[in-house]
């Protein structure tokens, strides 16, 4: 093996994944297999048996390191979830909502003793990054995790396992610390309100999105519009972002003759100031690596190797952080690099690039490498991931790039270099094209099957292997096109196997609760709640599924915030009929139409839907299912049943056929042709 740090960070990563994610005994015994049969082959076409060792050995300590961190940093804090104690600890970051309420994040200790990292959300406490609070009273519970938003894992991966509730007894000790760290973040957020002033709400928050990676302002519909185009990396700081930035330092160093050793100290200085206006996330550490490598390597005249570099930066990560793997943006940003700088780079190196149109199609051939990278992991942690990001690449990311660095160079002058006007036009172009292109169904995927995904990264080993086996771009080109049409083919198939039955997804938490019902290529949603978050489930529920029309939206309670909330949320759903309880009987307002108190009975073909008196009855040939309220509903004798709502003291849980929503939101109902049901939990 000539080149070892490729092997051994290669093989510590995988072992991370394995120990984190592969936990079901059955698959981890499936990627075993596939890896002792790679390496058998391997040895069998001259692969040294020490080189296979090497890296076993690290595929091994990462799984002991990661066991060891779970056993002293993780167990002894989640342990803690549920019971009640004291913590002191120092702020290390504080995040501002409406309302004059905050979130802290907390780096100290459980009742004196064991160390951790937590959140707590109240009310404003004035304390600030350094300061010290002291909460005599505390419950802790590991981060809330539902349909929405998976808080745990999104945590975890920063270290943080537990939350704050109740606390009681609170002192806050001014230390008057992190005096650098405080002026940058009060930069920051007069940077982002400058963009937002002169751009525009919208236009500004997509230039502090590419600038610092601030998206917590951005509309969440701009947001998808962005995402679906294919340009959504834009908003996370990373390789893209510190490369651009490094490029233009070091263009105009070099233009003012400064030496490189300086023009290094400078380079390191800007690298530090991006890094923390955009908060230090793990994309924009691991481009810091990098980039660090990349010029070390032309100071002492060394040669660099992307590949080698980008090894290097996720193998001094994870040591120190093995839970980094829960990461979504390091895992794409590892992906989108390797895919840019190795994998499309190896695929395209004997294309011919002397005349424009070839440079062109190389450039295509690039950017659908590095889809193809990404694509998997898009898949996996987002409902929905972009189809046309090769095109979007090549045409739109130059725009991007030239608003960022006019952004850039905006705040590190601190205003006196204004050109925020290019910026607004460009931004202000590339959110009606990416507007334009959400609307588009083909230019995105999404799919909820968690088989389809496993088989994807199953791909990616079995690629890997051929890479390393065959060494040949037709053998990696056919198990890449083998990729995509069991992608196609597969989600075809789950779609006509949807299509054919009836499925009822019960979305909400506990008293806030909408159905959607599917099928026969028909899709009805009943809100039964008409709370805001129910629009918002919903909307997540058809993004996931790839459900672009709803034929009818039934609104039974608060119905004017209720439909304004749908209509913000299925922004880009086709929502055709709108049906509403109360007011005059078929009387209209605003596109709704009224049944007053009546029942309404919603007629697809493949099923009926019903809704009276804020029960909820879905028919599908002889098969039946129930939604009601937990309080006053009457339980069904002859289908399941499921009660949404607080539960009564009394009800009786023993009844196999009743679901009650408040004991765990979300699931499908699928009504199977043997006249019962299968439960699927979302």
């Amino acid at each position: 093996m000539k080149r070892k740090m490729i092997g051994a960070a290669a093989a510590y990563m995988a072992g991370l994944f394995f120990a984190s994610f592969f936990t079901d005994p059955a698959i981890l015994i499936i990627f075993l297999l596939i890896i002792a049969a790679a390496c058998i082959v391997g040895i069998r076409f001259g692969f040294k048996r020490k080189d296979i060792a090497l890296m076993a050995l690290f595929f091994a300590a990462s799984g002991g390191v990661f066991s060891v961190y779970t056993a002293v940093r993780y167990k002894p804090v989640v342990a803690m979830n549920g019971s009640s104690g004291s913590f002191v600890g120092k702020v290390t970051d504080v995040q501002y909502y409406s309302g004059e309420n905050a979130s802290y994040t907390l780096n100290g200790r459980i009742n004196g003793s064991i160390k951790a990292k937590v959140t707590y959300y109240s009310a404003s406490l004035g304390a600030e990054k350094g300061d010290i609070l002291d909460i005599g009273s505390c419950t802790f519970q590991i981060p809330k995790s539902d349909y929405l938003f998976d808080g745990e894992k999104y945590y975890k991966s920063d270290g943080i396992f537990l939350t704050l509730q109740n606390a009681k007894d609170i002192s806050v000790e001014h230390r008057n610390a992190r005096k650098l760290g405080k002026a940058i973040e009060r930069y920051r957020e007069d940077m982002i309100s400058a963009f937002r002033l002169n751009l525009g709400k919208d236009s500004g928050d997509l230039l502090a999105g590419m600038v610092f990676g601030e998206k917590r302002g951005m509309d969440d519909n701009v947001k998808a519009s962005v995402y679906r185009c294919g340009i959504g990396h834009m908003l996370a700081v990373s390789g893209l972002h510190v490369s651009v930035a490094v490029f233009v330092l070091m263009w105009l160093l070099k233009r003012l003759r400064v030496n490189k050793y300086a023009s290094f100290a400078l380079m390191e200085c800007l690298i530090l100031f991006v890094a923390a206006m955009a908060n230090y996330p793990v994309s924009a550490i691991r481009a810091a690596i990098m980039m660090n490598f990349f010029y070390a390597a032309r100071l002492f005249r060394r040669q660099n190797d992307t590949f080698n570099s980008l090894a290097a930066a996720v193998f001094l990560i994870c040591i120190f952080q093995p839970y980094a793997v829960y990461d979504e943006g390091f895992i794409l940003s590892v992906a989108g690099t390797f895919g840019i700088g190795v994998f499309a780079q190896y695929m395209t190196k004997d294309m011919p690039d002397e005349h424009l149109y070839q440079r062109f199609i190389r450039n295509c051939a690039v950017m659908l490498c590095t889809s193809l990278c990404v694509f998997p992991f898009s898949l996996l942690f987002f409902d929905e991931t972009s189809l046309i990001s090769p095109i979007t690449n090549i045409f739109i990311i130059p725009l991007c790039s030239i608003s960022m660095i006019i952004g850039l160079i905006y705040a590190l002058t601190g205003g006196i270099v204004d050109l925020l006007f290019i910026s607004k036009y460009i931004n202000e172009f590339v959110l009606r094209i990416s507007d334009i292109a959400a609307r588009i169904r083909f230019t995105h995927f999404s799919c909820d099957s968690k088989e389809l995904v496993l088989g994807l990264l199953l791909f990616i080993v079995v690629t890997a292997i051929t890479a390393v086996l065959f060494g040949k771009r037709k053998y990696i080109c056919c198990t890449i096109a083998a990729a995509v049409v069991f992608m196609f083919v597969g989600a075809g198939i789950i779609r006509i196997q949807r299509d054919s039955r009836t499925t009822i997804a019960v979305l909400g938490n506990g008293s806030n609760a909408a159905v959607v019902v599917c099928g026969g290529g028909s899709t009805d949603i009943i809100d039964l709640s008409g709370h805001y978050k129910s629009a918002r489930y919903v909307r997540k529920y058809l993004a996931r599924n790839g459900i672009s029309s709803v034929q009818n939206t039934v609104l039974t309670n608060k119905v004017q915030s209720s439909y304004a909330s749908y209509l913000y949320e299925l922004e880009f759903v086709d929502t055709g009929k709108w049906l509403a309880s109360g007011g005059d009987v078929s009387s209209e307002d605003f596109g709704i139409t009224y049944f007053g108190d009546n029942s309404v009975v919603i007629d697809e073909g493949s099923f009926s839907a019903e809704y009276s008196g804020g029960t909820v009855t879905v028919r599908s040939g002889d098969k039946k299912a129930v939604i009601t309220s937990a309080k006053g509903g009457e339980i069904s004798n002859d289908s399941i049943t499921v009660m949404y709502g607080n539960v009564p003291e009394n009800a009786d849980r023993s009844n196999d056929s009743v679901i009650y929503l408040a004991d765990g939101n979300n699931f499908e109902i699928v009504l199977s042709d043997s006249g019962g049901c299968n439960i699927r939990r979302l």
